[in-house]
């Protein structure tokens, strides 16, 4: 807390009157009946609300927009958050700088995003890649936007990077390896858009914690090694591979990898926006059979452009259990086959760590930590097969008041034998029910007020129910 404070008075010093320049301060206070954030109220924050209070929280932004009237133009972000309280600490949330040329950009650092196609403002949490977690270090060069061709009618969106995982794993100084690639068919303002694409996210590299003196004590960190995390070629002869290397790594692949495919349909008349989406889960090639077509993310959303008691809802329905079990319904369909029918595809689960950051999900919060569960354990995944049920919906009461509601009803199992005959067989699924419901208002042109209550009820994460006030003031 104490850190945050000399960094707002530093940034008051030194803020130019340039327009684009901004500073902002926030704080919050927080508490619950059994010491523990609720879940919908500390979820989808970029790691910055804390999972233990009652507490207060103090946070300082401080960036430069891009000027867009500009061909070539920077910009730079920084974020401090201070937690006292039951948790102390001090988070650099977000610290980066970025130059653009057009729609293309350059930047490095640490950076809140979200990868998938769908509502970004009401989801649940996009499945890959959902702002849960703290931004880890990168480099990244990509569009901003949609680049668009053919009078606008097409557009392509795509980001290349690299970054560092933490240390809180069994394999340390692993590196992630992320790209993407979104295409649309549809011009940006058009009755009706489609969208596809994909992300593709590897984490490689790196060398075990507690080494054993074991083939794995040291993993392939190479060029050479990256040139096949990259293309995902099997065919080892393209370039030597490390000496290092163990069967699985020159018999499978290098690294392990984590993505998604994602559709979705836009519908836009003049009075709002509707838009359907699946984003789809996959580990391996096993994909293309369409073995997990059933898993990953179907949603759909509503927006109004009027202000209204109700401006926007979203439904999200989230299912994991497949995980290579059986052939989906749409592949059985089409007669598919799987040539790996003893394999597991172990979401958010490998032997380099779990899909992690600082102990927080990088892909969606409701596939939940062991570490937040009344059980306690590490940041592994153990209840992976997950089914839940999200509703978001958000609009304006009178005087101008804000509100916003999350729900979500989810299940949560593991599989227990994934060989014949006893293909989809679980544990029985354990429930959970999570809310959460914010309300906000402007108080002066400068100064809003938030207030939440958040409940949880379950088995899968702690029984609670906590609330929060803030204020946020704009400096500049």
């Amino acid at each position: 807390m104490i850190s945050s404070i000399f960094l707002l008075s530093f940034l008051r010093l030194f803020v130019p009157s340039d327009t684009s320049i901004h500073t902002q301060v926030e704080l919050k206070a927080l508490v619950s009946d059994d010491g523990t954030t609720p879940f919908w109220m500390r979820s989808l924050t970029y790691g910055t609300v804390p999972i233990q209070n009652p507490g207060v929280v103090g946070i300082v932004r401080h960036g430069k927009q891009y000027n867009l009237a500009k061909k070539y133009d920077w910009k730079y972000q920084v974020e401090g958050v201070g937690l006292g309280g039951k948790q102390n600490d001090f988070i650099l949330s977000e610290a980066y700088v970025s130059g653009r040329r057009g729609r293309w950009e350059l930047w490095a650092g640490r950076r809140k995003e979200m990868y998938g196609l769908g509502d970004s403002s009401l989801t649940g949490g996009f499945y890959i890649w959902s702002g849960n977690a703290i931004p880890l270090p990168k480099i990244q060069l990509g569009t901003r936007d949609y680049i668009n061709f053919f009078y606008k009618w097409f557009g392509i969106h795509m980001t290349y990077s690299h970054g560092l995982f933490d240390n809180s794993g069994p394999v340390i100084n692993t590196m992630l390896h992320q790209k993407t690639l979104y295409g649309r068919i549809g011009k940006p303002n058009s009755l009706f858009s489609f969208f596809g694409g994909i992300n593709h996210n590897v984490k490689w590299g790196g060398e075990a914690k507690v080494k054993t003196g074991g083939e794995r004590d040291y993993l392939p960190s190479s060029l050479n090694t990256y040139f096949y995390v990259v293309t995902v070629k099997k065919d080892r002869t393209v370039l030597p591979i490390d000496a290092i290397s163990t069967s699985d790594d020159y018999g499978n692949q290098f690294g392990n990898h984590l993505g998604s495919i994602d559709f979705a349909l836009k519908f836009q008349p003049q009075w709002g926006e509707f838009l359907v989406y699946k984003q789809t889960a996959y580990e391996t090639g096993r994909i293309f059979s369409l073995v997990t077509a059933d898993d990953g993310i179907s949603g759909i959303s509503f927006k109004r452009k009027k202000r209204g008691i109700i401006e926007a809802v979203t439904f999200e329905y989230l299912y994991t259990a497949n995980q290579g079990l059986y052939i989906s319904g749409l592949g059985r369909a089409l007669g598919f086959q799987d040539p790996h029918k003893r394999e597991i595809e172990s979401y958010f689960n490998n032997g380099y760590g779990s899909w992690s950051y600082l102990r927080r999900a990088q892909g969606t919060p409701l596939i939940v930590p062991d570490s937040e569960s009344p059980e306690g354990g590490g940041a592994n995944f153990s209840r992976n097969a997950v089914q839940s049920y999200y509703l978001g919906i958000k609009g304006t009461l009178p005087n101008l008041m804000v509100w916003q509601l999350r729900i979500s009803q989810s299940y949560h199992g593991y599989i227990v034998n994934h060989y014949p005959p006893l293909y989809n067989s679980y544990v029985s699924y354990i429930p959970q029910f999570s809310s959460a419901l914010t309300l906000g208002k402007m108080l002066t042109e400068k100064m809003s007020f938030q207030a939440q209550i958040g409940y949880d009820q379950g088995e899968r994460v702690k029984n609670t129910v906590g609330i929060s006030f803030g204020l946020k003031y704009q400096i500049h």
